[in-house]
């Protein structure tokens, strides 16, 4: 993320937010200003369908905190 504050912000929307499907397990950790995400999944095609919703919600977040946040 561009700043430890906005990598805070997306890090706190998406992990209450877990993953519907007891198939994924999603895993996120910060470090700074980097969000890191784990997924892991018996098969490819959950994980597939997972990132996919999770870089929707991704692009969500920061197109929110573009709009709002008074500190860009």
């Amino acid at each position: 993320m561009a700043t430890a504050r906005h990598a805070q912000i997306v890090y706190n929307a998406v992990r209450i937010d877990k993953e519907p499907k007891k198939t994924v397990q999603r895993i996120e950790t910060l470090d700074n200003n980097i969000l890191n995400v784990r997924f892991e999944a018996a098969e490819a095609k959950f994980i597939r369908v997972a990132v996919e919703s999770f870089i929707e919600k991704i692009n969500l977040i920061l197109r929110t905190i573009q709009r709002f946040d008074p500190q860009l």
